[in-house]
């Protein structure tokens, strides 16, 4: 019985899987091509959160393209708590500077 259980979670943990959600523009103009992590946790349902600054921007102020992560282990803690605590791992990717504004040549 407890050999079944213990061969259970070790395949429960060999095959876990994560969610990701994506949001891109519809042309990205990529400024690099780095994802830059960030881990975030809403903490009562989301009324304590932190905002996270996406600090590799500091140039352009752009973003081109976000990517958020949730592991098992991170949607268990979110099960077990209630939603009260809600861990994610977020990567994102920084836009290209915004050029100047100019004259097309006639």
């Amino acid at each position: 019985m407890m050999l079944r259980l213990f061969s259970t979670l070790m395949l429960c943990c060999a095959l876990q899987g994560c969610a990701y959600h994506s949001l891109t523009v519809p042309v990205p103009n990529r400024g690099d091509q780095n994802l830059h992590p960030v881990n975030s946790n809403a903490i009562a349902w989301g009324a304590i959160e932190h905002p996270k600054k996406a600090a590799a921007c500091v140039g352009t102020n752009s973003i081109s393209d976000v990517q958020v992560r949730t592991s098992l282990m991170q949607s268990l803690a979110t099960v077990l708590t209630l939603g009260f605590w809600q861990p994610s791992h977020i990567r994102y990717r920084c836009g290209k500077l915004p050029t100047g504004e100019g004259e097309i040549p006639q």
